[in-house]
């Protein structure tokens, strides 16, 4: 009776706690370090996101959404920091409903608004998820779950066949779901099991990534309540027209090449990637029973596990988009792939350093080259720019020959030929 409430909320050093609730299921608090970034975790020991990954969490909303040609409802199965469900409440053309089953995250989530605005279509649940998607008698257009950690009480089951076989139910014809997955936080074995569960509802899925992090790699796989594929016709005219283009530009998604250039497998590779592993069920949960050891005695680096991943998936255009596709975007898109694939393993050595010339000795000569497979490929292309830039101030020499470079390899581009005839070369006379 004498004793004092027992909170256990780590701080770093300078830090402070900005928010601590604590539920009948967990204690969720809102951190904020030294430099003023906030991470939401439950029970002290699972970070939920943080105020920082806006970019990186707003992808997982709207890589789902522009595959979709006119979609009008969404639901998200999960909260977190509420950024992802957010980003997609900002539309105003669509309905977003978000399910969370603590309703502490759901108070915690108004620290994290701040970083991707206000969302006022965006309508939250509290409740089971999986009990959600079996009772509702509603339909989305889209549906997004969240990466949730397999090792957090009750989050096997959402990766499921029977959970996966009950949204495949809840889509509206035509309707496409992404089941986001923390490479990160899994190991490959528990990964075979979920694709096997997962093509079980959706036996022509897909496979994309997030993004390109080698730190937290987040897997997608994607589903279609049909056998169809995707129309980047009308992916370009979608984007073309969306509700918020700055907004989906500023994310990397500024054209059907970088949506479409996020997949990685079809299902002709995810077939043999699961083989004959045991799918992940709800008399059978093998992914709960392997995630403490993925997660306090893991085997490889999340890096190490994306490389290997990448290495035994593979993709062909026509797996992905329809025949009908003009043929050179789909030669296009097949080079964006493979300079993808090597932007990434390039990145596996890299030191950061802040500066410049550091940087460039690292990133140069990989970057163009992935660049001379893809000059389609932003991700290569913007950091050289503006490393070329940034270097400007101290070698205008070094940054004109890059520049040059950079206009040489991709001369549709206006950004490298504008700063190449603002930066006046010191050897040529005035």
């Amino acid at each position: 009776m004498l004793a004092p409430p027992l909170a256990f909320v780590d701080v770093p050093a300078g830090g402070r706690i900005v928010s601590y609730r604590d539920g009948a299921m967990a204690a969720v608090s809102v951190v904020e370090d030294a430099a003023g970034v906030a991470r939401l975790r439950i029970n002290n020991r699972q970070q939920e996101g943080s105020s920082v990954t806006f970019r990186f969490d707003a992808r997982q909303a709207w890589l789902p959404l522009l595959l979709h040609r006119a979609p009008r409802s969404a639901l998200f199965l999960g909260l977190g920091t509420g950024v992802t469900a957010g980003a997609a409440g900002e539309d105003p053309t669509l309905q977003v409903d978000a399910v969370e089953l603590l309703p502490e995250v759901i108070e915690a989530s108004a620290y994290f608004q701040s970083a991707g605005g206000d969302a006022p279509r965006l309508h939250t649940i509290v409740a089971d998820a999986r009990r959600y998607v079996r009772a509702s008698a509603r339909r989305y257009d889209v549906i997004v779950s969240d990466n949730f950690h397999p090792a957090r009480s009750g989050s096997g089951a959402l990766y499921t066949r029977e959970h996966f076989e009950a949204v495949a139910r809840r889509l509206e014809a035509g309707g496409v779901f992404c089941q986001w997955l923390p490479l990160h936080q899994l190991d490959l074995e528990s990964l075979r099991s979920i694709v096997q569960s997962f093509r079980a509802a959706f036996p022509h899925g897909w496979a994309l990534l997030a993004s390109n992090s080698l730190e937290t790699p987040v897997l997608g796989l994607v589903g279609r309540t049909d056998a169809d594929l995707f129309d980047a016709a009308a992916i370009h005219n979608r984007i073309a027209h969306v509700a918020l283009p700055q907004r989906v530009a500023g994310l990397g998604l500024e054209d059907e090449l970088a949506v479409l250039g996020s997949f990685v497998a079809g299902p002709e590779a995810l077939r043999p990637f699961a083989g004959d592993t045991p799918a992940n069920t709800d008399d059978r949960p093998v992914v709960a029973y392997r995630a403490p050891r993925a997660t306090y005695a893991p085997e490889s680096l999340p890096r190490d596990r994306l490389f290997a991943l990448l290495r035994q998936l593979s993709l062909q255009p026509g797996e992905l988009i329809r025949p009908t596709s003009d043929p050179a975007l789909r030669s296009r898109l097949a080079a964006y792939w493979q300079a993808r694939d090597r932007f990434i393993e390039s990145g596996r050595d890299v030191r950061p350093s802040p500066k410049v010339q550091d940087m460039l000795a690292q990133v140069r000569e990989p970057l163009l080259s992935v660049l001379r497979i893809s000059p389609d490929f932003r991700p290569a292309y913007d950091p050289l720019f503006a490393m070329a830039t940034a270097l400007a101030r101290s070698d205008v020499a070094g940054a004109r020959t890059l520049l040059i470079e950079l206009t040489e390899i991709q001369p549709a581009r206006s950004e490298a030929p504008r700063a190449l005839a603002s930066i006046v070369d010191p050897r040529l006379p005035r």
